[in-house]
């Protein structure tokens, strides 16, 4: 009854903030569910497009701020910045620029802060596996930033900004359109004194300054051939400090991001299409720590990562109703880091088919499936059904079934990674045993949470996962999306404390979790309301649950200590949380104001994010005590501009985090209140 009147409640209240500038969001042009260019009213799959002008209207300077604003999305903060969909960790959102994976995971998840918003013409959202076209990274959903500007009008644009912690950015970027193409340049400077909170002793963010170079170019060689060539670079300083056992220790780090693509597209005829990628990228780190006092090497380490990736893809629009894409590719990864023994390689290949077929107006049936075969991973295969079903001009029915497949990667086998300015280490399965033994020996673990000899054997795992939902416009400049979704997934592999250091601080590692199933509904609903005025919403409510934990507890099998009695008792059902790191409910409700012809343009948006297991204390791999929670929280920011001069130039302010909420135990990526302002200038050419 909660979750249904969560649903209906604010049916003509609420509205989709990405989409509530344009209730014709359905005639959007969209790349990433099919890999082609569909008019997204044409393919059976939810797709949440956010716009540059609502990526403006923000005022965000980075990709994760964006992100946390999103309905159903979660940034994790857990050894590294990622993207939690649908319950299932970071590592299952891949996180795709121009169609092109990023690389980078060193912990498992992606810094999204390396990824500037000031030049991306879109972002697509598809929750729920896209393992069918993108393999197995997409086993939650795919996010796709898209750069590309293929308008036939140029633009110089130039924006400088400054705010809260002495945080300030330069921008500025030029689109120059010609008769047969067009050629695209952004550079991007962003420097912080970064910010300590409360009252830590250490920086919770070290300054550090960043540069961030893409050039696009586009050339039509004739109406058969195009060819596409992009570049990016992306250079990260940072300096901080931390102590250790009365001394100072200088912490500096450089962090690097390199790619670059070059697209061949051949149409030979008007019902195909021959298209051919070659994708190459490299990320580095590389950190120094010594001694403040006598300059002595504290710790060093390093990581480089390359990725190189040709690919070929064929499209034929057999009839009105049907579309055929065939694609095949082959991918060459090499990586090398202090934090194991050797150099670390491996090549795999693909093959994937797709159909989207269109029997009738109403009907829309899209069949695909791909495989992967991997030089020291088993082969696999990833199927996908999508069917949507058109009742009226008013309701839209959609589901879709998918299979998805992940093995370990060299991380989760073989990582070695110890946390010095922070105190904790994680460990490879392979290794974890004897690291743990060696660390005992040495009297540096207080506790051993987890049976040693179960670690060395980790399980690939492999998920069944099923999304239904509906879209309607029921009423005028009323849309509304719900999406119901379940996800099964074997031998899941997750983080888990596996001991406990004498510094307090744990020891991490990966196993297999026999089954997890997470399901859940989001409601995102948006309204507009006279002439300036629009108001968005959404609403996740999730389970995450370890089937045989729960099992357990149902039978009496797993205890805690009573907080009142601080007797050892039975863990009740009732008082089964699920899994770490997720939040039962979470909601977002944005109301904006535009008012084009005095160029004004303000928003409000509360984010709210109910409260989830962070630590496991007592060792039943069950959030039970209250300190073992992190605490529900909400964030409230606020964007105003305004635009003068026939709208060459624009000014904003903006304020994040209005309620100042901070949590440096559990949010270290969560600052205080947060004050910015920025002028632009944009000066349109043409041809």
């Amino acid at each position: 009854m909660i979750l249904l009147g969560c649903l209906w409640w604010p049916w003509n209240l609420f509205a989709q903030t990405d989409t509530v500038a344009d209730n014709k969001v359905l005639q959007e042009v969209v790349v990433t569910a099919t890999r082609n260019e569909q008019l997204q009213q044409k393919i059976p799959i939810a797709v949440t497009v956010i716009k540059k002008e609502q990526l403006q209207s923000m005022g965000a300077m980075h990709l994760d701020q964006v992100l946390a604003e999103q309905t159903g999305l979660f940034i994790t903060s857990n050894h590294g910045t990622g993207v939690q969909m649908q319950g299932l960790e970071a590592e299952y959102t891949l996180i795709l620029l121009d169609g092109e994976p990023l690389i980078g995971r060193t912990a498992g998840t992606l810094d999204l802060s390396r990824i500037v918003v000031s030049n991306i013409e879109r972002i697509e959202i598809i929750k729920g596996p896209v393992s069918s076209l993108y393999g197995s990274d997409a086993m939650a959903g795919v996010i796709n930033i898209i750069t590309s500007n293929k308008s036939k009008n140029g633009q110089t644009n130039a924006t400088a900004r400054y705010g809260s912690n002495r945080t300030w950015q330069l921008d500025a970027g030029t689109l120059m359109p010609y008769e047969k193409g067009s050629f695209s340049l952004n550079g991007n400077y962003f420097n912080t004194n970064g910010y300590t909170i409360g009252d830590a002793v250490n920086p919770s963010v070290f300054p550090y300054h960043a540069v961030t170079g893409q050039t696009r170019w586009q050339h039509d060689w004739s109406r058969k051939w195009q060819t596409i060539v992009t570049g990016r670079y992306f250079d990260q300083r940072a300096s901080g400090y931390f102590d250790e056992a009365g001394k100072r220790v200088l912490d500096n780090t450089r962090e690097s991001d390199a790619n670059a693509s070059v697209v061949v597209r051949f149409k030979p005829v008007e019902q195909w299409s021959h298209q051919l990628r070659l994708y190459y990228s490299r990320y580095a780190t590389d950190e120094k720590m010594e001694y403040q006092d006598d300059k002595k090497l504290y710790d060093a380490s390093y990581f480089t990562q390359q990725y190189l990736k040709p690919e070929y893809q064929f499209d034929w629009t057999m009839n009105k109703t049907s579309i055929l894409t065939v694609g095949a590719g082959y991918i060459h990864e090499s990586l090398e880091a202090t934090r194991y023994d050797e150099r670390m390689s491996f090549n795999s290949g693909y093959l994937f088919v797709q159909e989207n077929w269109h029997p009738t107006d109403a009907w829309s049936v899209l069949l695909g499936a791909r495989f992967d075969t991997h030089n020291q991973y088993p082969s696999q295969i990833s199927p996908k059904v999508s069917v949507s079903y058109k009742i009226n001009d008013y309701l839209k029915v959609l589901g879709s079934v998918g299979r998805g497949y992940r093995a370990p990667d060299f991380r989760q086998l073989y990582l070695h990674f110890n946390n010095a300015a922070v105190g904790y280490s994680v460990v490879g399965t392979k290794l974890a045993a004897d690291i743990i033994r060696q660390m005992e020996a040495a009297g540096e673990i207080k506790s051993i949470n987890y049976d040693l000899d179960k670690l060395s054997d980790l399980n690939a795992e492999s998920s069944w996962s099923y999304n239904a939902g509906l879209q309607s416009n029921l009423w005028k400049n009323t849309r509304a999306n719900v999406n119901f979704f379940l996800n099964r997934v074997n031998n899941l592999i997750d983080t888990r404390a596996i001991a406990q250091k004498t510094n307090d601080f744990s020891v991490y590692s990966y196993v297999n979790v026999n089954r997890i199933t997470t399901y859940g509904a989001e409601v995102e609903i948006n309204q507009a309301i006279q002439k300036h005025w629009q108001v968005a919403g959404g609403y996740q409510y999730l389970m995450a649950i370890d089937n045989e934990l729960l099992n357990k507890v149902k039978s009496d099998e797993v205890y805690t200590v009573d907080e009142n009695t601080h007797q050892t008792r039975v863990l009740t059902r009732g008082e089964y949380f699920g899994l770490f790191n997720r939040s039962h409910h979470a909601a977002n409700l944005k109301i904006r104001y535009i008012n084009t012809m005095r160029g004004l343009d303000a928003n409000l948006r509360v984010i709210y994010r109910s409260k989830y297991g962070f630590v496991d204390e007592n060792g039943n791999n069950v959030p039970d005590k209250k300190s073992e929670f992190a605490p529900g929280y909400a964030t409230l920011n606020l964007a105003v501009a305004k635009s003068f001069m026939d709208n060459r130039f624009r000014f904003q302010v903006t304020a994040d985090n209005i309620l100042n909420y901070t949590d440096a135990a559990h949010i270290p990526t969560l600052p205080g209140r947060v004050y910015t302002a920025a002028i632009t200038y944009i000066f349109q050419h043409f041809k």
